[in-house]
Formats: C-alpha cells, structure tokens, sequence
C-alpha cells in the first residue's frame, strides 16, 4: 500500500467551484421518475433539497427550472447538505482540537502532518476532511488491501465523492469504487467533480453513456440498476450518514445489496446517527461480525457509531447484541455529560444574573446617597440593560 505524508488534496482551494450541468440533470431526474420506484429518495433529499420559502415561495413537489437554478447550479449549493453546516467549514483550532487525539491515535497511513492545521489550512482542508482521514484509516485498519493488487469498493450514498476522492489519490496500486446513489444532485456531481479531480482516470457514469465494467477507476450509477452489479465483487461495502436521513425500505434494501455484493470475509463500514430522522429498525444480517463498535469525532449525537463489521459465515447476532450493549453505556456517559454541561451553563446564567442584579442594587444605593434620584438611576439601568 502506497501512503502520501502528509494527504494532500489536488485543485484544493477551486475544487468545488463546479457548475451543474442542467441537462444531464434532466436526463437523471427523467430516469429516476421513469424507474426509481421505491428506490427514490425522501422528498428532503429530492427536489425539497434546501429549499428556501423566501427565495421559492413554498415548499414544491416538481423539478423545475426554477429549482435547478437555486438548488442544484452550483456545487457549493449542495455542501450544506452533504457535509453538513459543520463539515463544510474551513479547518481551524476547534475542527483539529476536536479530532487530533482520535486521528493519532489510528493513523496508520501516515497521512496526517505534524501540524493539522497548518497543513489543512495551505492545502484547503474543509472540517469534512478530517473526517475523510478517519474514515480511511478504520476502513484499512480492518482489511488486508496491501495484499491485493485492486481493491473494489462500493459506496453508497457518497455525495460528491468525498471519500472516494480518497481512495482514488494514489493510495493503492489500483481501486475500482463503485459510488451508488438515489439523489439527483449526488449522481451529476460526483461525477463532475471527480472527473475534475482525477482527469487522467476512467470515470465512468450511467449517465454518461458508459456500460458498467470493472475496469473502470470510479463508476457512478443510480441505486435502481444496481442489480448490474455482480455478486461478491467487491472488497468494501460503505455508507457514511446517508441511511441515518432514509426509510425502513431503503436501509432494508441497502444491506440487502451489501450483504450480495460483499465477497466472503470482506468488509462493512457503516457510519450513521441511530438517533437521528430514521429511527427504525437496523436488519443487520446474523452473519455479518461486528469488528468495531464506537462514536468518533464525527458524532453529533449520542447514537451515533461507526459501524465495522467482516461478512462471514455463521451467527453473530449474539456477540453484536453484547458489544451493543457495551455501547448503550456510551451513549448514556453522552447523555450524562451533556446534563452537565448545561447545567454548568444555568449555573453560569444564574451567577452572570445575580452579579447584574447587585450591580443594579450599588447603582441605587449610590444613587440614593449622593441624590442623584430615581430619574438618574432608571438612565444608567437603561443603559446597562441595552449594552447586556
């Protein structure tokens, strides 16, 4: 296995200055009409995506010229929604105060500079970034990829390519990422975007023409076809806090997916919030074995694991159903911390109260003393209270 120290990103402060391209936009959204069928996204990630009632009037229920332009033109527009408000942020002292003890910790790659945010600040590293850096070195840290040539992964729901980017940048000899996707905005963009970003690799789309072949670096294709994709062809199977904002049907049909394309002894990589808009049922199958089990950085609640596991024979539910466990005390150490720390807030509202309320009684009592009056003390309240 190749390593770059520390990762650097290529066109890092223009690439995501990209334009969508109205009508391959078109041309996806007629299909996924045509042939999405349950596989369709939620209207939220469909044409209600950051929709803005003062800029559109209301929420709508069609695409649109008119929503083309003020949801999709731009790939900035999406970022938001991607990465969240967040992830989308330049790298500063917090994003590395709240990552580098983690990223230490596992990173085998080497991929990290000695300054995080020295590095990530000259080479355009948004706070997502750092999640990338996680994400690849937990997936390589459970798999045997510098023994094989080419390793295929799957991806779905990868946005613009986030993490595909990574595994795209010369850290193996060979990859074949398969990025599998139901929004309309993901499958024009991640294949804009990737396009720009590796123009000497075979970036292939559904979209563009291009019959699937595993020959190709990336391939970009919507979730309804594929049934395209040969079983137990890929090494890695990966969703990244997109089945957390799906249906019962959707995540069903995932791992459903998963659980064929995966070989035998091949990985899982799962990272979503449990707490989050789905809050169904995870269907993981009994033979899937649970590797890793934990919150990370990217938690933004409690609920909300990374998810590793190895596709094997047998029945693992019951060492899972432990390790479960195991990790409800997280979330309840979560919960129990995030009490305190709003009780240390009140605490800290109550003392910032009571001291305006003694200055309040000094200024009455000087007032009172020296004659200034009422009328004078009522002035200085005024004027404290509008400066508060």
């Amino acid at each position: 296995m190749n390593t770059k120290n520390p990762f650097t990103l290529q066109n890092p402060f223009s690439r995501f200055e990209l334009e969508g391209d109205k009508a391959l936009f078109n041309w996806i959204v007629t299909d996924m009409i045509q042939n999405g069928g349950n596989l369709v996204p939620s209207d939220h990630w469909n044409w209600n995506l950051g929709s803005n009632e003062t800029e559109l009037g209301s929420q709508v229920s069609e695409y649109s010229d008119e929503l083309f332009e003020a949801n999709y033109s731009q790939l900035q527009m999406m970022l938001a929604p991607w990465v969240g408000g967040t992830g989308m942020k330049s790298i500063d002292e917090v994003a590395v105060a709240k990552y580098e003890g983690f990223l230490r910790a596992i990173d085998h790659l080497n991929l990290l500079a000695d300054d995080i945010q020295a590095h990530g600040q000259s080479n355009g590293w948004r706070e997502t970034d750092l999640g990338s850096m996680l994400d690849i070195n937990l997936i390589t840290a459970f798999t045997e990829l510098s023994l094989r040539e080419r390793v295929a992964v799957c991806e779905v729901g990868g946005g613009y390519g986030r993490l595909a980017e990574v595994f795209l940048s010369d850290l193996w000899v060979s990859v074949h990422y398969v990025l599998v996707d139901a929004v309309p905005g993901s499958l024009m963009y991640s294949y804009l975007y990737l396009k720009s970003q590796f123009p000497n690799l075979r970036i292939g789309s559904y979209y563009n023409g291009d019959i699937y072949s595993e020959n190709f670096d990336c391939y970009i294709m919507p979730s309804w076809y594929s049934h395209l994709l040969p079983s137990s062809s890929f090494d890695i199977s990966i969703n990244i806090e997109s089945m957390q904002e799906m249906s019962q049907h959707h995540v069903d049909y995932y791992f459903t997916l998963f659980d064929r394309l995966t070989k035998p002894d091949g990985e899982i990589y799962l990272s979503n919030a449990r707490d989050y808009i789905f809050r169904g049922n995870w269907n993981i199958p009994k033979h899937w074995e649970t590797l890793f089990l934990h919150n990370t950085p990217r938690s933004w609640s409690p609920d909300h694991p990374t998810h590793i596991m190895r596709k094997r024979n047998g029945d693992f539910s019951l060492e899972r159903c432990i390790l479960e466990g195991a990790f409800k005390h997280q979330i309840i150490a979560w919960q129990q911390q995030q009490l305190i720390s709003e009780q240390q807030q009140h605490i800290a509202d109550r003392d910032r109260i009571c001291g305006e309320l003694q200055q309040t009684i000094t200024d009455l009592t000087g007032c009172q003393q020296t004659g200034l009056g009422l009328r004078r003390f009522w002035k200085i309240f005024r004027r404290r209270a509008k400066a508060g």
